[in-house]
């Protein structure tokens, strides 16, 4: 923002305000200002700070209330300025938030994904599938083969995408997370215990998150460089709240109760959680490598969280008591080297912001157009849309051997596999107490044991939860 541009707006802002019957409303309270969390597409300047304080002291009365009176000139006034800042900051606008997204290409073959990927424009895609392992597939092949300059590492990154996609039930852990720790692999609700749900390793790093057609899986990838941990969630953040505050009257004929209104609105916490209400309604995880970075997460909007419950193991370990009144645990982990989630009480959006975000759908919608504000300066960001029917990966990774291309994915092949899943666990101890055996475990085998009771061939038998309580 140029100084002859600043100092006009602040003569437009500075204009006084006529006193009239009609209230105008928080519109331009910090969470909804353009200028919280959220970075422009170039460096910042301190003009932001100083506008935002300007902000703070125009629209917040001495008095602590939220509320001023204006006219309708003055409010049309502060809406076009709104529009305007919204655009150099790249936040959508209320024409572009609730714009539908029609222009969606189909990519029509594995070759035409292939030359996709290796082209170095900024583009969404939004799969068709729901299949976890083709999805995880599809971000992991994206990763790898998205071109980077790798001479001139400095120079300025051309190809950021997001990636967008809703898994059918899959129970999703880290990398480097222990699974026979973190989730109830005894649960029915499983598919390899008659149930629905799946059970994936990723490739990122952090916690164990559970996924159903009730939520959105958002992938943002960019630079290492670039890499900013709180970034892409802040700007989700913006986007959301700006919607929110696009559902609320502006002008009023009567004030409104702005704490209350204000709850639905998202925010940060201290890790970078996306949360509403005291509630985490979007958890990350992070991958670096090959001088490229993604963040990834899913947006709960209205998933089955009862059954997530049933699928995640009990942070507390199991106890009972006996005869005489003393407690005792009945099993442990110890001598560990995994990734521990962090847990929080959840809730769906639908719940949290009365209806007004009730569906994946509207979400993916949200943050195409906020990918597309974002990159506002660049020209011609499309969306396409992928399905298995038209790009099987087995095809995509035959393409490439044929092509002679490097950094090509195996996620389609590896990630279902029991070695992907239980091999790469991280070594652990797992004591039994209610039997009295243990077990050493490294990549995923028993190593070293106590147990005379069942077959167990040192460093070849695979660790199971039927040694557990």
């Amino acid at each position: 923002m140029n100084k002859l541009n600043y100092f006009l707006l602040r003569k437009r802002l500075n204009t006084g305000l006529a006193c009239q019957q009609r209230t105008y409303s928080n519109y331009f309270d910090l969470k909804n200002t353009p200028f919280e969390n959220v970075k422009s597409n170039i460096k910042e300047h301190a003009d932001v700070n100083d506008l935002n304080n300007m902000y703070t002291k125009m629209f917040y009365s001495q008095g602590g209330s939220k509320e001023i009176n204006a006219s309708e000139k003055d409010v049309n006034d502060l809406d076009s300025i709104n529009r305007e800042i919204n655009e150099f900051f790249g936040t959508p606008t209320p024409e572009t938030s609730y714009e539908e997204n029609a222009n969606i290409e189909e990519i029509e073959s594995p070759q035409k994904f292939i030359e996709l990927i290796k082209s170095d424009s900024k583009f969404c895609i939004v799969s068709k599938s729901t299949d976890p392992i083709y999805n995880l597939s599809m971000e992991d092949f994206i990763f790898r083969n998205t071109p980077i300059d790798k001479s001139n590492l400095a120079s300025t990154f051309k190809s950021q995408r997001l990636m967008l996609y809703v898994n059918e039930k899959t129970c999703v852990f880290g990398k480097n997370q222990n699974p026979f720790k973190e989730v109830n692999l005894k649960s029915k609700l499983l598919k390899k215990n008659g149930g629905a749900y799946n059970l994936v390793r990723r490739y990122s790093g952090g916690g164990t998150v559970v996924h159903d057609t009730g939520n959105v899986n958002y992938s943002y990838l960019t630079s290492r460089n670039e890499f900013d941990q709180k970034f892409f969630n802040s700007f989700i953040v913006n986007l959301v709240n700006k919607h929110l505050s696009l559902t609320q009257t502006h002008v009023l004929d009567v004030p409104i109760d702005i704490a209350n209104a204000q709850k639905n609105y998202l925010s940060l916490n201290e890790r970078g959680d996306i949360t509403c209400n005291g509630y985490k309604v979007s958890g990350s995880a992070f991958k670096i490598a090959l001088n490229k970075s993604y963040h990834h997460g899913t947006m709960l909007i209205n998933s089955n969280l009862k059954e997530f419950s049933k699928i995640m193991r009990p942070k507390l370990k199991k106890s009972e008591v006996t005869n005489n009144g003393i407690r005792y645990d009945l099993e442990e982990f110890s001598e560990e080297t995994d990734v521990n989630s962090v847990r929080s009480p959840i809730e769906n959006l639908k719940i949290l912001t009365g209806d007004v975000l009730s569906t994946p759908e509207q979400f993916i919608q949200i943050l195409v157009n906020g990918f597309k504000t974002l990159f506002s300066h660049s020209s011609n960001i499309k969306t396409y849309s992928i399905s298995p029917g038209v790009v099987n990966f087995v095809d995509v990774y035959e393409a490439c051997r044929d092509l002679n291309l490097k950094n090509t994915s195996k996620g389609f092949v590896e990630l279902a596999t029991e070695d992907w899943t239980y091999r790469h666990t991280p070594s652990f101890k797992y004591t039994n107490k209610k039997n009295g055996f243990y077990y050493r475990v490294k990549k995923g085998v028993v190593v070293d044991t106590n147990d005379t009771e069942n077959k167990i061939e040192l460093n070849k038998t695979l660790f199971k939860e039927d040694f557990m309580v």
